[in-house]
Parts: C-alpha cells; sequence; structure tokens
C-alpha cells in the first residue's frame, strides 16, 4: 500500500497514525495550502537516487472534505493515483471529516487505504480521554474530565496537552483532582479569550491581533471567536435597550443572568457604541458563520476581515 488519506481533527492522532505507517524516521512535508499540486506530484514522481521507498506527507488535504475544492487539482490527484510512483508512500492528511460522495476519496478508498476517524461525541470524548490517562497509569474521575474537555475550545489536542501539563505537575501516578485541575488547566486560554474580546469591543486593534495570534498558537479555532464576539456585542444590544426602557440594574441582571458586575461593564462598553454599530457588528458575525459553516468563506480569513472593519 503506498497511497493513505488519513482524517482526525488531531494534529497528535495523525502523527500517531503517520509514525504507523512510515517505516524510516524521515519524511518531506507539503502543506496543500502553501504548496502547489504540481510541486508535490512532480516530488512524489521522482525515484531516490538510492531506490528505496521515500515518505511524502501532504497536510491540509481539504480536497477530500466536503470544502469546495479547485478541479485543476482534483484532476492532476486523481491523474496520479491512476499510475503512482511504486517507490513513493504518499500521506495525505486532513483534520476535516472527509466526504465519501467524492470521486477522488471513492478513488483512495477502492484501492488505496483510508484511514477516517470521525469527530468524537462527548461520550466517545470522555471514554477516550479516560483511556489516555489510564494509559499513563493515572485516573480521573468524570467531573473533573469534563471540565477540561469544557474548557478546551472543543480542540482534542488541547485537551490533550493540558493533561499532560497536568500529568507533570503530579509526577507520579495518581488520582487527578478536580481542584488542581481547575487551577492548572485553562487559566492561560480564558485569560486570552477575554482579554481578545475586550480588545475588539474596544477598538485597539493591534493588542487584538497579538492575542489572535497567541490563541492560534493553541489552535483555537476561529468560529469559536466570532461566537464569542457575537455573544459580547448582542448582550451589549440587550443592555443598551433595557438601560434605555428604564429598567433597573436588578431586572436586567434577572433578564439576562448575569452578574452586576458584568451588566455594568456591558454598560459601559455599549456607550460607546450606536444601536446601529451594534447591530451591524451582530448582523456581520452572523453572516461569517453562515458562510464558514456552508464553506464560503474561510474562517481565518473572515475573522481577520471582520476585525479590520469592526477596529477601525
Amino acid at each position: 500500500m503506498n497511497i493513505y488519506l488519513i482524517s482526525n481533527e488531531s494534529y497528535r492522532l495523525i502523527a500517531e497514525e503517520i509514525k504507523k505507517i512510515v517505516k524510516e524516521n524521515t519524511y518531506k512535508i507539503f502543506n496543500l495550502n502553501k504548496s502547489s499540486i504540481e510541486e508535490i506530484i512532480e516530488e512524489a514522481n521522482y525515484f531516490s537516487l538510492d531506490g528505496n521507498s521515500k515518505y511524502l506527507v501532504v497536510s491540509n488535504a481539504d480536497i477530500f472534505s466536503s470544502d469546495k475544492s479547485d478541479d485543476n487539482t482534483t484532476n492532476l490527484v486523481l491523474k496520479y493515483l491512476e499510475n503512482p510512483n511504486s517507490n513513493t508512500i504518499l500521506i495525505f492528511t486532513t483534520q476535516k471529516p472527509i466526504d465519501t460522495r467524492k470521486k477522488i476519496v471513492k478513488e483512495i478508498k477502492t484501492k488505496y487505504k483510508v484511514i477516517n476517524n470521525s469527530k468524537m461525541d462527548r461520550k466517545s470524548l470522555n471514554e477516550f480521554l479516560n483511556n489516555y490517562v489510564k494509559q499513563k497509569e493515572f485516573n480521573i474521575d468524570y467531573q473533573t474530565i469534563n471540565y477540561i474537555i469544557n474548557n478546551s475550545y472543543g480542540n482534542l489536542d488541547i485537551m490533550l496537552n493540558e493533561l499532560d501539563k497536568v500529568m507533570l505537575y503530579y509526577n507520579v501516578s495518581c488520582h487527578i483532582k478536580y481542584a488542581d485541575v481547575e487551577r492548572i488547566v485553562g487559566v492561560e486560554l480564558d485569560s486570552n479569550n477575554f482579554h481578545f474580546v475586550s480588545a475588539v469591543v474596544d477598538k485597539k486593534l493591534e493588542d487584538a491581533l497579538k492575542i489572535l495570534n497567541s490563541l492560534k498558537i493553541y489552535k483555537v479555532d476561529s468560529t469559536i471567536l466570532v461566537s464569542l464576539l457575537a455573544r459580547e456585542y448582542r448582550l451589549m444590544f440587550y443592555v443598551k435597550k433595557m438601560y434605555q426602557s428604564r429598567m433597573s440594574l436588578i431586572e436586567i441582571c434577572n433578564n439576562l443572568n448575569l452578574a452586576d458586575w458584568q451588566v455594568n461593564k456591558l454598560y459601559n462598553n455599549c456607550l460607546h457604541y450606536s444601536e446601529n454599530e451594534l447591530a451591524t457588528n451582530i448582523v456581520n458575525l452572523c453572516n461569517i458563520d453562515l458562510n464558514i459553516k456552508k464553506g464560503i468563506w474561510d474562517k481565518d480569513i473572515a475573522l481577520y476581515g471582520f476585525l479590520l472593519d469592526a477596529c477601525i
């Protein structure tokens, strides 16, 4: 077998699957978002000088997902699949679910190897993380596992990294305590999340972009940040309208299920916005979310575009 397609939501689990395939320590990596398919196929067609097998990994191969893909890229891959170089082990990887209806996926599934791990539901995720901890000779309860899940932006790699951090903290096999996890996990992420939203609302573009780059290191999905911003502007809009209708602080807190300090902060922020500006930001973020889900817009580009509009 010399062509593989690996689909998994986790960078780490993709890397583990690659290790099972690669029989040597080195392989060449291409990023399909940065390298042309022509360059990749040209490299795949070259024979190594010593005649040994060579391994090529093509990351972000989202042409196999439901995303709209370039016809030229798809056709060139299909042509290569008809007559691949027997000395090249070609491994395509994507973090997106593959679309089994696509011809290009059917070709690999029929003739080669597809390793498709769909996104885990809550129960499967809980079981997976529990097993991961047990393999390291630790144990953890349901409540503590769920705290990690809830504070990791739905990102499996972050969950695994946080568990590694906690186990390193103990440095000896034991029961992982909720209080310790609460103190260790997610502090930096929660802080950055809070500061990111605040920077955007305060129209501090430079600060917002710096924090966004920091969040990207943790692989925080842009769609989550879009949702958080939409929620913040929506609450600001509600608070502004409620104060205008002369509702009391207690009434507003009860209506929005927020603490008084949160309402006061929202009120101070909404003073710098007109109703029309808040409504426009909410509509723009809803459109971004919709077009991302439809596969029309790139989520990162859409978020950056919104920041440029909203913070100037």
